[in-house]
């Protein structure tokens, strides 16, 4: 479900960055340069649908049970919170280990918001890294905001 949803995501996300989309659809939620945890759920109705559509998506391309299927909607709620929260709770060096160079974290999504392109991912960073988005200043931005870390 996790890689269904971030594969959907991305290209959904990339989708609303087009011109016409972005000022029309997806401004709304970027009106945010600094996110909070409200940011999360600060968008457009039809952002809201887009997004929505990936339930049918696994309930009809998956077979999960019901429980999985909450409990993977739980997480995402927490995710996608965390990927607004405004600072970082994973440590630091997390973004140079072999499990973190893929993992989305508060720091790429933030600066997503503050420079309105690359970092699309929601859980993972693959498409962005397959796809040359992820931002060229991911790396020293995580290393600044975490180097006050003891």
């Amino acid at each position: 479900m996790l890689f269904i949803h971030d594969t959907y995501f991305y290209w959904m996300h990339r989708m609303m960055h087009h011109p016409k989309l972005y000022r029309k659809v997806h401004l709304i939620h970027h009106k945010s340069t600094n996110p909070s945890p409200w940011t999360a759920y600060a968008f457009h109705p039809l952002e809201g649908f887009l997004e929505a559509l990936i339930a049918p998506i696994i309930a009809f391309s998956l077979p999960v049970h019901i429980s999985a299927f909450g409990f993977f909607f739980l997480f995402q709620i927490i995710y996608n919170v965390y990927g607004h929260l405004g600072f970082e709770l994973y440590p630091k060096g997390f973004h140079k280990t072999i499990v973190g160079k893929w993992i989305n974290t508060s720091v790429s999504h933030n600066l997503h918001h503050k420079r309105f392109n690359g970092n699309y991912g929601l859980y993972f960073l693959f498409w962005d890294r397959i796809m040359g988005t992820i931002r060229e200043d991911y790396d020293t931005t995580f290393e600044k905001t975490t180097a006050s870390e003891n």
